[in-house]
């Protein structure tokens, strides 16, 4: 989706008209909203993504800015994922998408699936849902939020003026969260505001008039309804969506001893309706197995389908092995392979 990035002070009047006139006749040079930068070192589409957008319909059920289904009821920010666990121990960088000050910030968090928690660590964690978090105030009454960052990995202090492009700290999985990634938010004068409309959240969906974000974020940032996390091979089943999403499932070496061999893909954006096939090819160009889920029945975040196949009698043939994703839906086509050889 691309937005028409209008400046200061026609974007400004524009978004403050609809968080009500108080604020539109309170409008001046010294609280236009930020131009917003990407907040991490990271190649969107590549090595990070959007999984979650602003919730932009208020009441029950959810749509994203583009009337999608990447968001879930009342969710107040942009989540910027990563691939897996092991690229949060490598190391993120989060970055200020704007130059400001560092109005608040917390510590101390651990890293771990909110789901792993018992009953009464989990209603504690819902007080502290954010995690190790970094505040930045901007021009007179905007903020913008840095929240599950990695424990230990912050690098500022409250006080603390900072430049855009200037670390923060580091991805992780702190407070109420259940995959690596960057909970970005932006307020202005503490009213939740979708940065790709500029509107407040719940204003409704496919409101393309404006943006907070910069051309060149603009550009990054382009919509994906579905895209894959992680495809591979591996010689065991994966066992949970926490297994393909660590990073030490994906192998590409058979050892030939194996008694299985798993082709698995980990996707975001699920679509009532679609056509899912999976198929895992040998080295001498012949379908191996090929499997057609069920029809989705609703929409849903994340899916990770798998098919598995037994050693040969005669073993496991040398050579390159291929496992191919395909997802139809109304005549378009996502596809992702992955590759394991047999020496």
């Amino acid at each position: 989706m691309q937005h028409a990035s209008l400046k200061f002070p026609m974007k400004l009047l524009a978004g403050l008209l609809l968080l009500g006139s108080a604020a539109l006749a309170n409008a001046s040079e010294t609280s236009r909203p930020p131009e917003l930068d990407i907040p991490l070192k990271c190649t969107l589409g590549q090595d990070c993504y959007v999984q979650h957008y602003v919730d932009t319909q208020g009441g029950q059920g959810a749509k994203d800015y583009s009337c999608g289904s990447l968001t879930y009821n009342d969710h107040t920010g942009t989540d910027i994922r990563i691939r897996t666990l092991k690229d949060m121990e490598t190391g993120v960088p989060v970055i200020a998408a704007a130059d400001g000050v560092v109005g608040n910030l917390r510590r101390g968090v651990k890293d771990q699936y909110f789901s792993d928690y018992d009953a009464q660590k989990r209603k504690e964690i819902y007080n502290i849902g954010l995690g190790n978090v970094v505040i930045l105030n901007h021009n007179k009454g905007w903020s913008t939020f840095y929240a599950h960052l990695k424990k230990g990995s912050i690098t500022v202090e409250k006080g603390q003026r900072v430049k855009k492009g200037e670390v923060l700290g580091y991805i992780g999985m702190s407070g109420l969260t259940d995959f690596p990634h960057l909970h970005f938010e932006v307020r202005y004068r503490n009213r939740q505001i979708d940065p790709f409309t500029g509107l407040e959240r719940d204003r409704g969906c496919d409101n393309k008039k404006f943006t907070l974000w910069s051309d060149i974020a603009l550009r990054q940032l382009s919509y994906k309804p579905t895209f894959f996390v992680n495809t591979g091979f591996s010689e065991t089943r994966p066992t949970n969506r926490q297994d393909v999403e660590s990073g030490e499932k994906k192998e590409k070496v058979l050892n030939p001893a194996a008694p299985t061999l798993f082709f698995w893909s980990y996707y975001i954006g699920v679509r009532q309706g679609d056509e899912v096939r999976l198929s895992l090819t040998g080295p001498d160009g012949r379908k191996l197995k090929e499997y057609r889920l069920p029809r989705d029945s609703k929409n849903r975040i994340t899916k990770y389908p798998y098919l598995g196949v037994k050693r040969p009698p005669a073993g496991w043939r040398s050579g390159t092995y291929r496992g191919e994703i395909t997802i139809t839906r109304d005549g378009q086509t996502y596809r992702d392979e992955a590759f394991i050889n047999v020496e």
